[in-house]
C-alpha cells in the first residue's frame, strides 16, 4: 500500500559533474516504515549465550551482565528468551520460555560467576538448541553472543556451528567485550 514505507535518498558528494566519462557515486537509500507498520514488531525468539570464563573477570563480566539486562528490558511476554552460560562447559540457566517474569531472568543473570577456561563452541551449541525449540515463522529467531572471543582448541567448530545457524536461518550476532576480543573469530562466527 502507498505511504507505508518513506524512502530517503542521499549522494555521498553534493554534486555530480556531467562528463562523457563513466563515474562512480555513492548513494545511501533509507528505507523508514511509517504509520501503522512503523509501529509493528514482531515476536523475538532469542537465544543469549554468554561468555563466564575466567577471562571475563572484572569489567567484562559487569558489563555483561548489564548488557543482558538491557536486553530483557526491551523483550515483550510475547517473546521468547533462553540464557546459556560456557566456560570449559556450557550450562543451560534459563531454557527457552516466554518472557513473563523479568525479575526473575534478571537475578539469574546477577548470579553469573566467571570460572574456568574456554570452549565457546559449546555454548554456541547449546544456544542453538534452545532457540530451535521456539522457531515460528511468527517469531524473528537470533543467538546474541556476548564473549571477548577467546576460546581454546575450537576456533573450527565454532565456525561450522555459526554455518550451521545461519542454513537453519538463524543469524548470530557475536559482540565482543573488552580491548582484547578476538575480531576475527567473532567477525566470521556473525558472516557465516
Amino acid at each position: 500500500m502507498a505511504g507505508e514505507v518513506s524512502l530517503q535518498c542521499m549522494l555521498a558528494k553534493p554534486n555530480v559533474p556531467v562528463t562523457n566519462a563513466p563515474q562512480l557515486a555513492y548513494v545511501l537509500i533509507e528505507a523508514k516504515p511509517t504509520g501503522a507498520v512503523a509501529n509493528v514488531q514482531m515476536p523475538v525468539n532469542l537465544s543469549l549465550v554468554l561468555d563466564r570464563s575466567g577471562s571475563m573477570s572484572g569489567d567484562k563480566l559487569r558489563n555483561m551482565k548489564e548488557a543482558v539486562k538491557l536486553v530483557l528490558d526491551q523483550m515483550q511476554p510475547r517473546d521468547y528468551v533462553s540464557l546459556v552460560v560456557f566456560d570449559d562447559k556450557a550450562d543451560l540457566v534459563s531454557p527457552s520460555q516466554p518472557v513473563s517474569n523479568n525479575a526473575q531472568l534478571k537475578s539469574l543473570v546477577d548470579g553469573i560467576q566467571d570460572r574456568g577456561g574456554t570452549e565457546m563452541s559449546r555454548g554456541i551449541q547449546a544456544g542453538l538448541t534452545e532457540v530451535q525449540k521456539a522457531v515460528d515463522p511468527s517469531r524473528v529467531s537470533r543467538i546474541l553472543l556476548l564473549t571477548d572471543g577467546q576460546t581454546y582448541g575450537d576456533e573450527p567448530k565454532c565456525q561450522q556451528l555459526a554455518a550451521d545457524a545461519g542454513r537453519l536461518g538463524i543469524p548470530i550476532t557475536a559482540l565482543g567485550l573488552g580491548d582484547d576480543w578476538n575480531e576475527q573469530l567473532l567477525d566470521a562466527i556473525a558472516k557465516a
